[in-house]
């Protein structure tokens, strides 16, 4: 059984969560709120709106709330059927309660007398009856008792740091409205620590909870895994054992605060290599319990989308963006922050794959596809031709174990010093046949889709020609074209942050279940349960 099984996320409510919220009032209340009353609050400036679900994205409970000034208004709370009795309720009212504690606010609530259950958990919370509400239930012309919780004694600042930081320090009243995070209104002075460790790169960073990115620091491991041509998983764990601390350490200095000024932790669970994940999996929750801050779990995948509204954040949806690194090839349509639908992917081999195989074949150094990039630049392309595969198919589909195999002929059948003589000019004829296969499927995929913005995104998005080539075709054709800043291209912690900022979050201390996985689905946040 998997070790996330039974963990739930929270996030803010979104449109296409309605049916599911719907379902869920109409076995919890003999007088439902009706989909257009759901719609209608899911708009409200003033609402709180967030909903719990399972580790599969299914949503089993909810929260309306109410952010007037003075006082807040809990108005809606229901839990699945199927889930009652694990502490989902508690979890979505400790999140409003948190939240209305650091507005200075009261709360406020009528439920019904006979609603034993409800009053267990609002006196648990402190809730005390101030009032009845005479015929309020329509159905049967029943009183409610009202409710109220003081707000109470609010967290004391933490002391000043040593950088100076003390504007941090004031929590003030979180903006109404503003809901920056897929799970609350994020509270602007408090920041986010973001860590990445899927693969070879130790990467820590921090940002605002506007996404703004105070600072990204990264630690490559090329020097370690360049003698074995490739990246050796123990190896890479081994390293980031070794290194993380002293990155997050960086980071946090870097940014002029420390772990007092943190609102949350956000960290990468997979996919990637499991020993790898672990080490940042295992050092975030750490970090995070020791402050009670919640942990926001981000899928990899989603990290690299999230680079391009970080290089861009007024680029319009919907978008189609190409995730080409060296172990993903995808066509991916984003229609806002947290909303992702596969539409494609290759076959066989991932382009960074085969570029990287094409630099071994070439003789070339680590990282290959970096090496083989810069060699390109000196060929000449129409050298010799190499096979784009799928050309004809109208699916947005990949494959480069073709091209791949056609390198290997080619330098089989060369001789040592023609092969040395002709290499740029490999190089760039090879390196074309990639790139205009990822192109044109972009393009193709991008019309068919009527997107508004194209976009590249992972490591295979550094490469030189592709950069150029997207960017010229792309605009041509009336797209909004983003390509990432090289520093967003490579794994990074500042992707990993702003995709954490639009995702769901796991409260204290409940995230001490977490685990990592090697492969995780796009549009998964944590691996789903397992039989």
């Amino acid at each position: 059984m998997s070790m996330n099984t039974g963990l739930i996320l929270l996030r803010g409510m979104r449109p296409a969560d309605l049916p599911q919220v719907a379902a869920i009032e109409s076995t919890s209340f003999p007088d439902p709120w009706s989909s257009g009353m759901l719609a209608d609050e899911l708009d409200e400036p003033l609402a709180w709106k967030m909903v719990a679900e399972d580790a599969s994205g299914r949503v089993v409970g909810y929260l309306f709330g109410r952010m007037y000034p003075e006082v807040w208004h809990l108005m809606d709370l229901a839990v699945a059927p199927s889930f009652r009795g694990r502490g989902i309720g508690r979890l979505l009212l400790e999140e409003f309660m948190a939240a209305a504690r650091e507005a200075d606010c009261a709360v406020l609530l009528e439920v019904r007398p006979a609603n034993s259950a409800a009053l267990r958990l609002y006196a648990a919370a402190g809730f005390e009856q101030v009032g009845v509400r005479r015929g309020y239930y329509r159905d049967t012309g029943e009183d409610a008792l009202v409710l109220k919780c003081e707000p109470g004694p609010r967290k004391p600042a933490a002391p000043t740091s040593r950088a100076g930081r003390g504007a941090l320090r004031a929590k003030p009243r979180p903006s109404r409205g503003s809901w920056t995070t897929g799970g609350r209104p994020w509270d602007r002075d408090r920041l986010l620590l973001a860590i990445e460790t899927s693969c070879d790169d130790t990467a820590a960073a921090v940002l605002t909870g506007e996404g703004q990115v105070l600072t990204s620091i990264s630690h490559s491991q090329d020097s370690i895994h360049e003698r074995y041509g490739g990246v050796v998983p123990e190896a890479a764990s081994r390293a980031h054992v070794e290194r993380m601390s002293a990155v997050v350490a960086e980071a946090l200095r870097e940014a002029r605060c420390d772990f007092d000024d943190l609102g949350g932790v956000a960290v990468t669970v997979g996919p990637g290599l499991i020993g790898a994940l672990l080490v940042g999996v295992q050092t975030a929750k750490v970090i995070a319990w020791s402050r009670r801050l919640p942990l926001y779990p981000v899928n990899h995948l989603h990290g690299h989308l999230a680079a391009v509204w970080l290089a861009d954040p007024a680029a319009p949806f919907p978008m189609v963006i190409l995730v080409a690194s060296g172990g993903h090839t995808l066509l991916v349509r984003a229609d806002d922050r947290a909303s992702f639908r596969l539409l494609g992917q290759t076959l066989d081999d991932a382009a960074g794959e085969a570029f990287d195989k094409g630099a071994r074949l070439l003789g070339l150094g680590y990282p290959g596809g970096r090496e083989l990039d810069l060699l390109a630049e000196k060929g000449d392309a129409a050298a010799f031709r190499f096979p784009v595969a799928l050309r004809r198919s109208r699916k947005p589909d990949f494959s480069f174990s073709g091209v791949k195999t056609a390198l290997y002929y080619l330098l089989r059948d060369m001789s040592a010093e023609e092969r040395a003589r002709r290499a740029a000019d490999v190089a760039a004829s090879y390196r074309e046949a990639i790139v205009r296969a990822l192109v044109e499927k972009s393009l193709q995929t991008g019309r068919k889709e009527q997107a508004r913005t194209l976009a590249v995104a992972g490591g295979v998005a550094a490469n030189s020609l592709l950069r150029r080539r997207l960017r010229e075709q792309g605009e041509a054709a009336g797209f909004h074209v983003v390509v990432p800043p090289l520093a967003y291209c490579t794994d990074n912690a500042a992707m990993i942050g702003a995709a954490a900022l639009a995702g769901p979050f796991l409260p204290y201390p409940t995230y001490l279940e977490l685990d990592a996985s090697a492969s995780l689905p796009l549009g998964h946040w944590l691996p789903a349960e397992s039989p």
